[in-house]
C-alpha cells in the first residue's frame, strides 16, 4: 500500500505539502515520477515544474540522497527493505479544471499534478489522508471513505489520477438519478437557481442513462462546479467531473443552456471515453503524448449529445435545439481552417495545437468539438435515412458500449469504429468517413437535413466583410485576428496592428458605421500603427463570405421525412 498525507498549513501561500509512505521489499533503486499530462486534456503540461523540496528517508534512519534524473523523475537507492517516506511541496495557484488551486478559501486538487507515483507500484492500493485547514469543513471526492471523512482510498494510481478533490466550505446538494446517488458541489457565489439546476440536471442524467441502460457504471457520482470570474470549461473523470463557469452565467437563457450543456457533456464522458474509448487512450503512458486520430469520436460525438440530451430532457425546446445545431454549422463554415485540416488531423495534432491557439489558428485548424458535432449530426441523419428511422447514432453508441463491456481492457480501433457504424447503418460509410473525417470536403448540410424535413437557410445580408476582429485595449483598437483571403488580409493588414482611422474617420467602437454607404468593390483607406510606425493601406471591400444559417422546419414533409424527424427530434 502507498499512503499520502496531504497538508494545507499555509493555504494563503498556495502550497500543498505531501508526505508519501510506501514499502520497499529489498535493496534496490527506486524511481518516483509525476505525470506530464492529465487524461482528458491532451497537452504536455510539465506538472513537475510546481514541485520543490523533494526529500526521502527510511523509517528510523537518516535522510537519504535523492536525485532528479529527468524533468519528472527522481531516483534514490534503498539500502534495505522497509518503509520509505518521501515528502515534497506542490505550488498550486492555477485556476483551471486540469490543475491545482489552493488559497485561504479552498483547495482544488487534481491527481496528476499532485501525487508522485512509485514506478512498479502503480497497481497497489493508494490511501490519501487529507489534513484540511482549520476553517474548511467540507470535502467533495468520488473516492470512497476509509474509516473517516478525510481518508480516501484508490485501488490504483490510475484511479487516483482520475479522482479530483475539492476541500473548503462548498455547498453540496444531493439527489438520486439513474439509480445512484449524486452530489453537486457548488464552489463560490453565483446567481444560480440551485433547485432548478439540480432538478433539470437530474432529468438530463436520466436521459443519458436511458441511452445505455442500467446498471449505471458508477456507484456514486460527484459534480464539482466552480463559479469563477471568467473561466469556462470542464474535465471528465471516471466517477466525477470538474466544471468551471462564470458565476453570473445563469442570468440569460443562452448562458444557462450553455452551463447545463457543459454538465451534460462531462457526464456523457462517463461512457464515451472513460469506458468506451479509442485503443490508444488507455492504459495511459503518463510520461509522453498518447496520440490518436479519434478525438473527434470522443469530443465531437459528446458535443453532439450534450445539447441533444438537454433537448430530450425538456430543458430546451425544439427551436432552441435547432438554433444550436445551426450555430455549430455557422462556426464551422466561418472558420477558414475547415478547408485546411481534417477532423482526424485535428485529433492527432491536439497535443501541439488545440491548447496553444493564436491569431492564425482559425485559418489553418478546425475544432474537433464543434466540427465533430456537425459531422455527427449529419452521420446520425444518414443512419436514420438508411434505416428508415429505425437506427441512429444511439445504436452505434450502445454497440460500442457492448464492445467495451466484453473487453474493458482494450479500446476500439479506427477500423472497428467504422465497422460498427456501418453495421448499424446497413450501408458502406467509407466514402463519408474519407470525405468528412479523414478529408476536408465540406458537408452538404441541406442534403442531410432534408432527410428530416428540415432546411438550412443563409440569412446573412451583409454587403461585404472586412474579415478582421478588433479589440479595444485601453482605448487602442488592436487587430486580434484576420481571416485568410478577406479584405483586410488582401490589403496587407496584420494581427496586432493598431487601427487609427477608417475611411477618414478616427477609429472608435462604432467604426463600422462610417462605411454605411459602401458596397463590395469599393475602396477605403485604413491608417494603422505597426511597431510604432504609421502606415496607410488602401482596402478593397470584398463580397461577404460569412454565413449566418438558420434551420427551418418544412411545413409539409412527406411520410419518410416525418418519420425520420420524429425518430431524431422525438416530436412533430
Amino acid at each position: 500500500m502507498i499512503s499520502y498525507q496531504v497538508y494545507f498549513r499555509q493555504p494563503e501561500l498556495h502550497y500543498v505539502e505531501v508526505e508519501m509512505t510506501f514499502p520497499v521489499s529489498k535493496p534496490e533503486e527506486v524511481e518516483l515520477y509525476m505525470p506530464v499530462w492529465t487524461p482528458g486534456s491532451y497537452m504536455i503540461r510539465e506538472f513537475s515544474r510546481h514541485i520543490d523540496m523533494v526529500r526521502v528517508k527510511r523509517s528510523g534512519a537518516e535522510k537519504i540522497t535523492i536525485q532528479k534524473i529527468n524533468k519528472n523523475t527522481w531516483r534514490f537507492s534503498a539500502d534495505k527493505a522497509g518503509d520509505y517516506q518521501v515528502s515534497y511541496r506542490v505550488y498550486a495557484n492555477e485556476i483551471s479544471v486540469r490543475t491545482n488551486h489552493v488559497d485561504a478559501e479552498h483547495a482544488t486538487l487534481n491527481g496528476a499534478p499532485t501525487f508522485l507515483a512509485v514506478k512498479g507500484l502503480e497497481n497497489a492500493t493508494h490511501t490519501i489522508t487529507f489534513h484540511p485547514h482549520e476553517n474548511w469543513k467540507v470535502i467533495s471526492s468520488s473516492l470512497p471513505e476509509s474509516g473517516s471523512l478525510w481518508i480516501r482510498i484508490a485501488e490504483s494510481y490510475d484511479l487516483l489520477v482520475d479522482s479530483p478533490t475539492e476541500i473548503g466550505n462548498q455547498e453540496v446538494l444531493t439527489f438520486e438519478a439513474g439509480g445512484i446517488p449524486h452530489e453537486l458541489a457548488l464552489v463560490g457565489p453565483s446567481n444560480a437557481d440551485k433547485e432548478k439546476l439540480m432538478k433539470e440536471l437530474k432529468t438530463i442524467i436520466e436521459e443519458e442513462v436511458k441511452l445505455f441502460g442500467k446498471p449505471h457504471p458508477c456507484k456514486r457520482y460527484v459534480f464539482i462546479l466552480h463559479h469563477t470570474e471568467d473561466v469556462y470549461g470542464g474535465l471528465e473523470h471516471l466517477h466525477n467531473s470538474v466544471n468551471m463557469v462564470p458565476r453570473w452565467n445563469y442570468d440569460t437563457r443562452d448562458k444557462y443552456l450553455q452551463t447545463i450543456s457543459l454538465l451534460a457533456h462531462e457526464y456523457f464522458h462517463l461512457w464515451n471515453v472513460k469506458r468506451i474509448r479509442p485503443e490508444e487512450l488507455g492504459p495511459f503512458d503518463y510520461s509522453q503524448e498518447n496520440y490518436t486520430r479519434q478525438l473527434w469520436a470522443i469530443e465531437g460525438v459528446t458535443s453532439y449529445y450534450d445539447d441533444y440530451f438537454v433537448y430530450l430532457a425538456g430543458v430546451s425546446d425544439q427551436k432552441e435545439y435547432l438554433k444550436i445545431v445551426a450555430e455549430n454549422i455557422n462556426k464551422v463554415e466561418n472558420t477558414p481552417g475547415d478547408e485546411m485540416q481534417s477532423l482526424a488531423e485535428s485529433s492527432f495534432d491536439t497535443w501541439i495545437k488545440y491548447y496553444r491557439q493564436h491569431e492564425n489558428t482559425h485559418n489553418n485548424q478546425v475544432n474537433y468539438y464543434v466540427k465533430g458535432a456537425t459531422v455527427v449530426t449529419a452521420l446520425n441523419l444518414l443512419i436514420l435515412k438508411a434505416t428508415k428511422g429505425v437506427k441512429s447514432m444511439d445504436d452505434v453508441m450502445r454497440a460500442l458500449n457492448e464492445l467495451y463491456l466484453k473487453r474493458p481492457e482494450k479500446g476500439y480501433s479506427e477500423k472497428e469504429m467504422l465497422a460498427i457504424t456501418e453495421l448499424i447503418a446497413g450501408i458502406s460509410l467509407d466514402d463519408f468517413f474519407e470525405r468528412h473525417i479523414y478529408g476536408t470536403e465540406p458537408l452538404d448540410y441541406n442534403a442531410y437535413l432534408s432527410y428530416a424535413g428540415l432546411e438550412l437557410k443563409d440569412t446573412s445580408d451583409a454587403r461585404y466583410d472586412i474579415g478582421w476582429s478588433v479589440s479595444n485595449k485601453e482605448g487602442k483598437f488592436i487587430v486580434a485576428k484576420i481571416d485568410a483571403g478577406s479584405s483586410a488580409a488582401v490589403a496587407g493588414i496584420n494581427a496586432n496592428d493598431e487601427v487609427l482611422a477608417v475611411n477618414g474617420f478616427r477609429m472608435n467602437s462604432q467604426w463600422s458605421k462610417c462605411l454605411y454607404d459602401k458596397s463590395a468593390g469599393d475602396e477605403v483607406d485604413v491608417i494603422i500603427s505597426r511597431s510604432g510606425r504609421i502606415h496607410t493601406f488602401r482596402m478593397r471591400l470584398l463580397p461577404n463570405q460569412k454565413k449566418s444559417y438558420v434551420i427551418h422546419v418544412i411545413e409539409n414533409p412527406d411520410a419518410g421525412q416525418l418519420k425520420i424527424r420524429e425518430a431524431w427530434l422525438r416530436k412533430k
